[in-house]
């Protein structure tokens, strides 16, 4: 049975996206005020997922230093113990990347909800999440690029996850600069910022806010982004 024009120009807008949301997301936006992001999200998890897969080799000194100095925060971690918690760590890590997808966005969809009625405009949550899903399109491409840089570099200098990123984290030595300070400056970032932007274009045509609205918006959503972190920082001191 050929397809039918409705089910043709459904699929076809829907590949279209995938474009758009790097070179058109005034329009991917616009054509997606519907509020429909399944599609997109499960696109998302597998593009994550199969890199992660495949850039994994690479990237495990970077993951191998994080857990390192994550550990080395608690002194009451015994050796044992922190062997037993790297184990754990590397045996999960592909079912956590997976899972954690979708919770990111969901929660950034709330996120961005929020601080659309902060600024003035209007969202449902499922435009939200619209929002959320495509502006994360580039971390998908940052994990490329991550592991392409990973495979290059000398293994010693994979040092942290701000080892490979194109911000100003990489300017940093984590073992000397305050966790805090690394918590803000390292969301100081060509991904990062890229995300901040798409949630400003997303928030523009979904709410019909100002631009000014928009981008003030979309700071805020970049400056929540950096309180887990900074907390956490905080917390350990």
């Amino acid at each position: 049975m050929s397809e039918t024009p409705a089910s043709a120009s459904v699929t076809s807008s829907r590949w279209e996206d995938f474009i758009d949301v790097f070179i058109a997301p005034a329009q991917l936006f616009r054509r997606r005020s519907d509020g429909k992001f399944g599609h997109a999200l499960v696109v998302l998890m597998v593009v994550i997922g199969v890199v992660f897969f495949l850039t994994r080799n690479a990237m495990q000194p970077i993951m191998d230093a994080e857990f390192q100095r994550s550990m080395a925060a608690n002194p009451r971690v015994t050796p044992e113990q922190m062997e037993t918690a790297r184990k754990f760590a590397a045996s999960f890590a592909p079912v956590f990347v997976i899972i954690s997808m979708p919770i990111v966005v969901f929660v950034l969809g709330a996120v961005i909800w929020l601080v659309a009625r902060i600024v003035g405009g209007r969202t449902n949550y499922a435009q939200s999440a619209t929002i959320a899903t495509f502006a994360y399109f580039p971390r998908a491409l940052e994990s490329i690029v991550n592991g392409v840089q990973a495979l290059l570099m000398d293994e010693a200098k994979l040092t942290s996850r701000f080892s490979v990123s194109l911000g100003l984290g990489r300017l940093l030595d984590p073992t000397k600069t305050s966790g805090a300070l690394m918590a803000v400056l390292g969301r100081v970032d060509l991904f990062t910022i890229w995300i901040t932007v798409l949630v400003a274009v997303g928030l523009k045509q979904m709410t019909r806010i100002t631009t000014a609205q928009a981008i003030g918006g979309a700071a805020l959503v970049w400056l929540i982004g950096a309180l887990p972190t900074l907390f956490q920082a905080l917390r350990a001191g």
